[in-house]
């Protein structure tokens, strides 16, 4: 591919992107008081699941050729760009205020699938045991979820639409679609381009794959950041990373047992931690995110892929 091409497809992509995520968030919203559970409860199962397709798709086409730690450095480099460069980047937009029970709840159990996979990985083997253990996991999560979330604050802030339920659904999934489209263009050109400077493949899987198709949650939050949906953003983090670490690692491990590259154990979780902590302490403490946590995660984020950078 030529670099005319590659750029045209990050171009096209990246429009294609602001589009959709624009036109989710209108409808996941109006979708969350047809249905009357809370937006929080739509980000995390629709948006948040949805916007990760692109990580689950890249990781499984990665697992099939044999290219495991591709896959795991997606999966982590996806979580430590959604809380570095998507929540910095929305809470600066706009404060962020955490409920109660999601700072108590929701946040922990990025912490908790974090530290089961870590476990199941100490061996140095991401096995097809493995990857059963954390796709159940998953499925436990999700229906726990759906019986523990909210509907008190159903529909709040939300706007009157004529639209049926289940135009609203259409769109929403129709957006979602749109946005996995954009993202693989994106990661296509960017892979492009990053092969002629010869970057390692668990790096490639950690920084330019990682973003790109982190692009979905970060085009969705910044959307929902300026219509003042923040339990949104929160909960399609929140979905997004839990995904990551136990439906796309989980996937992985149940198509191709991976031998891991040491630095994953060694660097990749550890960072993982450090940022899903912060987080963490930003929810109980300050019980928002403000534009002043929101330029430390910036910050941070930008170090960590100089430093990937500067030692690939």
């Amino acid at each position: 591919m030529s670099l005319f091409v590659a750029i045209t497809l990050v171009l096209v992509g990246f429009g294609l992107l602001i589009w959709s995520a624009d036109v989710l968030v209108d409808n996941a919203s109006e979708l969350a008081g047809k249905l009357g559970v809370s937006t929080f409860l739509i980000g995390v199962v629709i948006v948040g699941f949805g916007t990760s397709a692109p990580e689950l798709f890249v990781s499984a086409m990665a697992a099939l050729e044999d290219k495991g730690n591709l896959a795991l450095g997606n999966a982590l480099g996806s979580n430590i760009t959604n809380i570095g460069l998507v929540l910095g980047a929305a809470a600066i937009v706009r404060m962020m205020p955490v409920d109660k029970s999601t700072a108590s709840r929701d946040i922990p159990m990025v912490i908790i699938a974090g530290l089961i996979s870590v476990a199941l990985l100490l061996d140095g083997t991401l096995s097809h045991v493995d990857g059963f253990i954390l796709l159940t996991i998953l499925m436990s999560y999700l229906i726990y979820s759906a019986k523990t979330s909210g509907i008190s604050d159903a529909g709040a802030g939300i706007a009157d639409s004529d639209k049926s339920t289940a135009i609203s659904a259409a769109w929403t999934v129709g957006s979602i679609l749109v946005l996995m489209a954009a993202s693989r263009l994106l990661v296509t050109g960017a892979v492009s381009i990053a092969n002629y400077f010869e970057v390692s493949e668990l790096v490639i899987g950690l920084t330019i794959i990682a973003i790109g198709t982190s692009l979905p949650e970060l085009a969705a939050a910044v959307a929902a950041a300026r219509k003042g949906v923040h339990d949104m953003i929160i909960g399609n983090i929140i979905g997004s990373n839990v995904f990551n670490t136990l439906g796309v690692l989980g996937l992985t491990g149940t198509l191709r047992a991976t031998d891991i590259n040491g630095d994953v154990l060694a660097r990749d979780f550890p960072i993982m931690f450090v940022f899903t902590v912060f987080m963490l302490f930003c929810a109980l403490k300050m019980k928002a995110f403000g534009r002043r946590e929101g330029v430390i995660m910036l910050t941070g984020y930008t170090a960590y892929l100089g430093f990937l950078l500067l030692t690939s």
